[in-house]
């Protein structure tokens, strides 16, 4: 798996993400779905996969992440944009702050590694509700778990990891919840540590929304590699 990570000189707070989101897209060309996750042509639906390129805001700045093909799309985009974005009914440079590109192969580490993932949208509102009426901690642990454990799988099936042993992700701790809205939507936003059996690559989003900047995947410290 090949993972980019772009960011440019250009000021991004998290609550406009979606509007540089859509400016990119239509750059880009809407036929393009990769940039978008819509499916084209009139009156056609959200395309319900993991998305390959996502968006974000790092250190203020705006940040693309892409994937595998996702990664192609992009330089492909930025290769033809002439350094320039119409957004925000102006135009803008885009200068680059910082270019990274890494190989990443699917492993398994005896000890579980560790991993902090901030805003995570790992519950609707539903569903967080449900969370809440939950009595006891290792409850409402359990049933954070088996929603992480089900969005690394997520992950890697798009990026075509089959896995071979038994997926391990436990959350070791709540270190803070934020109120968050997302499309008109309120939600909930999970910062958590947790450990897992695999090792993660950098940067990748977990959960809901990861193309509009939540749930971003950091190891903390990994170990014996």
């Amino acid at each position: 798996m090949r993972l980019l990570s772009l960011s440019f000189a250009l000021p991004l707070p998290q609550r406009d993400i979606a509007g540089f989101r859509a400016s990119v897209a239509r750059a880009a060309g809407l036929e393009h779905d990769l940039f978008h996750n819509h499916e084209a042509g009139e009156g056609k639906g959200v395309q319900y996969r993991y998305p390959l390129v996502q968006y974000r805001s790092e250190y203020g700045l705006a940040t693309i992440i892409g994937i595998d093909q996702g990664g192609d799309a992009i330089y492909n985009w930025y290769s033809r944009s002439n350094n320039s974005l119409w957004w925000n009914e102006a135009e803008h440079t885009l200068r680059i702050e910082r270019l990274n590109v890494q190989e990443y192969a699917l492993r398994y580490h005896d000890t579980p590694q560790p991993y902090r993932l901030r805003q995570w949208l790992a519950l609707n509102q539903e569903k967080y509700r449900d969370w809440q009426q939950l009595s006891h901690l290792q409850a409402r642990a359990a049933m954070l778990d088996r929603i992480l454990v089900a969005n690394i799988l997520t992950f890697c099936r798009a990026v075509g990891w089959r896995l071979p042993e038994r997926l391990e992700a436990n959350v070791q701790a709540i270190v803070a919840t934020r109120r968050t809205g997302l499309l008109g939507n309120a939600m909930i936003g999970f910062e958590v540590d947790f450990t897992c059996n695999l090792l993660l690559p950098n940067e990748i989003g977990l959960g809901k929304a990861v193309s509009h900047g939540y749930g971003v995947c950091r190891p903390q410290i990994l170990k014996n590699q």
